[in-house]
């Protein structure tokens, strides 16, 4: 076997891997973290690239000779990287989701902080619940499944095969979109029911005792009760959370089928 053909395949399936897990280093969580630098995102995903591409020499095939394929297949790489990162991280979005609207059931829509996760800022509780499921989607080594799914991606995804179909698109972008909000309701819905019933109950104080001051009186009553029902239901919350992680692998499994001729 000519040993320039044997170098030039290898190189060629290594900027193919690079290229897709550079995509992933973008959008993924924890891995496209603003926080995590960009020297360890470098150095970790050409890591991943060197020892994923001896498995992967005989699926990618040789380069082609025309240069606009070539950086063509390099930008779909790309973007599948990136796609594959994003739906992960819709996930995050829905708990993010299901802070913001116990935020606004507590009375701290109104604090918006800095969010190490992500470009945009988040409210207190959003914050919170981020960080907590980061820990345990670090706990329970998903990211692993995700380094894996990727891995598994080239099998579903060859990158001559990608290609574009909305009509087999959009049912499985419907599905996964109805997921995320379900996981954003299942998470904010025992919190919010409870100060829902604090509401209500406050309602009818300052009916019956109308000298009373309900504003300067509901607003810790609410906060408290808050707290207290997030540490009942926080160990809940990080069970359904790490239950519907798989649930998210088979999406991305569908949607990157959805991907091929």
């Amino acid at each position: 076997m000519d040993p320039v053909w044997v170098g030039t395949q290898f190189f060629w399936t290594f900027l193919v891997v690079l290229f897709r897990i550079a995509g992933l280093m973008v959008t993924a969580p924890v891995f496209g973290s603003p926080s995590v630098p960009m020297p360890v995102k470098v150095g970790f995903g050409t890591a991943f690239a060197i020892a994923l591409t001896p498995s992967l020499v005989g699926k990618v095939g040789m380069p082609p000779e025309e240069w606009l394929v070539l950086v063509g297949i390099l930008i779909g790489e790309t973007l599948v990287g990136m796609l594959i990162g994003y739906l992960v991280s819709l996930f995050f979005s829905a708990v993010q989701m299901a802070g913001a609207f116990i935020d606004m059931q507590m009375g701290y829509g109104i604090f918006q902080l800095m969010n190490p996760f992500s470009p945009t800022p988040a409210s207190l509780m959003a914050q919170f619940h981020s960080l907590l499921m980061m820990v345990v989607y670090l706990q329970v080594n998903a990211h692993h499944w995700l380094l894996a799914a990727l891995a598994e991606s080239f099998q579903a995804v060859p990158h001559s095969t990608l290609t574009l179909d909305a009509g087999r698109l959009q049912p499985m972008l419907t599905d996964l979109i109805m997921h995320v909000f379900a996981l954003a309701l299942r998470i904010a819905a025992p919190a919010t029911a409870v100060l829902i019933v604090v509401d209500a109950a406050l309602a009818i104080v300052s009916r019956a005792v109308p000298q009373m001051p309900v504003f300067f009186v509901g607003a810790p009553a609410k906060i408290a009760m808050g707290l207290i029902v997030l540490a009942i239901v926080l160990p809940l919350a990080a069970n359904v959370f790490v239950n519907t992680l798989p649930l998210a692998a088979q999406d991305v499994v569908r949607l990157l089928q959805s991907l091929r001729d």
